[in-house]
C-alpha cells in the first residue's frame, strides 16, 4: 500500500499565533524543519528528551463543551467538518494532525482504530511533509503502535499491515500474546523489556533484522498492559516522541503522569448529551487529584477554530 497523498492549500490554512510561552517554558529542541511549516504554524519547539522514555502528546478535535466525537456518527474529524462557517478551520485541523504525525516516530493507537477507519495509514497525508521528514532524517513514516490489552479481533487485513513503508508494533499483555498467537496472520518477532544496556542492545538489533515483519511487546500482569514498560521499549526502539491518536489511552496516560502534551483542536460548535469525550469511558478524576495544565501556544484560524497546545502538569493537591 502506497501511502495516501492529500494536498492542503497554505493560504486556505495558514494559522495566526495569538499566545507563545514556548521560550518562557524552556523548549529548545526544534520540530520539523520545513518552510511550510513555518509558514502556516511558526515554529514548533519541543521540550528535553527522555533517555527512559519517549516525549509523549496527544491531538484531538473537540466541541465548545467537549465532545470529541457526535454521538449518532462517532467519527472524530466530523467535530470539525460538520462546523459549517469555517471550512478552513476544519482544514486546518486536519493539518495540525499531519503536522504533528510528521515530527513524531511512533503513533499510539487502539486496535478499535483500525475497524472504525479501515483506510487507516498510520501517517501524515501532506507530501511536503512527508518530503520534509526525508529531509530532516527521518523515513518516510511513524511506527504504527496498535495497543490492545486481548490480543484479539486485530483486522490483520487492513491495508497498514501491507505497507512497506509502515513499520508495526503490536502491544499487549501476558494474557493478550496468547490470544495475538492465535489470531495473527502476519510474521511477527517478541521484543523483550527493557532490563539494563544489553537489552537495549538486543532490541535495537531483533528491530534491524526484523525489518517487515510485526513487532510485539508484551508488558504488564495478567490481562493489564504496563504503560511505562512499553515507553521504555519504544524508546530503546529509538523512538523521541510519541503520538497519542487512542483517547482511552491518552486518559490512562494522564492517570499514570505519563501524557506530557496535548493539542486540542476547538471546533465552536456544541455536541451535548453522552457523546465521546476523552476519558468518557474511563473513571473519572477526582475534586482532590487530577491533572493540570499550562497553555504552550494558541493559534487562530477564525472565530471559529481555536487551536491550542498545553503542557500536563501532574502531582498537585
Amino acid at each position: 500500500m502506497a501511502i495516501p497523498q492529500v494536498e492542503f492549500n497554505t493560504d486556505e490554512i495558514r494559522l495566526h499565533r495569538i499566545f507563545d510561552n514556548t521560550e518562557k517554558m524552556g523548549y529548545v529542541n526544534p520540530g520539523l524543519k520545513s518552510a511550510k511549516v513555518d509558514d502556516i504554524y511558526g515554529e514548533l519547539m519541543f521540550g528535553e528528551i527522555s533517555e527512559d522514555r519517549p516525549l509523549t502528546y496527544a491531538s484531538y478535535v473537540m466541541s465548545v463543551d467537549g465532545k470529541i466525537a457526535y454521538e449518532d456518527d462517532e467519527v472524530g474529524p466530523l467535530i470539525a467538518k460538520k462546523n459549517l462557517l469555517d471550512a478552513g478551520g476544519a482544514s486546518a485541523d486536519f493539518w495540525i494532525l499531519n503536522l504533528l504525525r510528521a515530527n513524531c516516530d511512533g503513533i499510539i493507537i487502539g486496535s478499535g482504530t483500525l475497524i472504525k477507519e479501515p483506510t487507516y495509514s498510520g501517517s501524515a497525508y501532506d507530501p511536503d511533509l512527508l518530503e520534509a521528514r526525508i529531509q530532516n532524517g527521518k523515513p518516510l513514516a511513524p511506527w504504527t503502535v496498535i495497543v490492545t490489552t486481548t490480543g484479539k479481533k486485530i483486522p490483520f487485513g487492513n491495508p497498514v499491515f501491507e505497507s512497506e513503508e509502515v513499520p508495526v508494533i503490536v502491544a499487549t499483555s501476558p494474557e493478550g500474546v496468547e490470544n495475538l498467537k492465535k489470531e495473527i496472520t502476519k510474521e511477527y518477532y517478541m521484543l523483550p523489556k527493557v532490563e539494563g544496556e544489553e537489552s537495549v542492545k538486543e532490541i535495537q538489533r531483533l528491530v534491524e533484522e526484523n525489518q517487515g515483519k510485526i513487532a510485539v511487546a508484551v508488558t504488564g500482569e495478567g490481562s493489564n498492559t504496563d504503560s511505562e514498560e512499553l515507553l521504555k521499549i519504544l524508546r530503546a526502539m529509538g523512538m523521541e516522541k510519541v503520538l497519542i491518536e487512542s483517547p482511552t489511552y491518552c486518559h490512562h496516560l494522564m492517570k499514570e503522569g505519563l501524557l506530557d502534551e496535548i493539542f486540542i483542536n476547538t471546533s465552536c460548535v456544541f455536541v451535548g448529551g453522552k457523546a465521546t469525550s476523552i476519558g468518557s469511558n474511563s473513571q473519572s478524576f477526582t475534586s482532590v487529584e487530577h491533572p493540570h495544565s499550562e497553555i504552550v501556544t494558541m493559534h487562530m484560524h477564525s472565530p471559529h477554530f481555536v487551536y491550542t497546545r498545553y503542557k500536563m502538569i501532574y502531582g498537585l493537591k
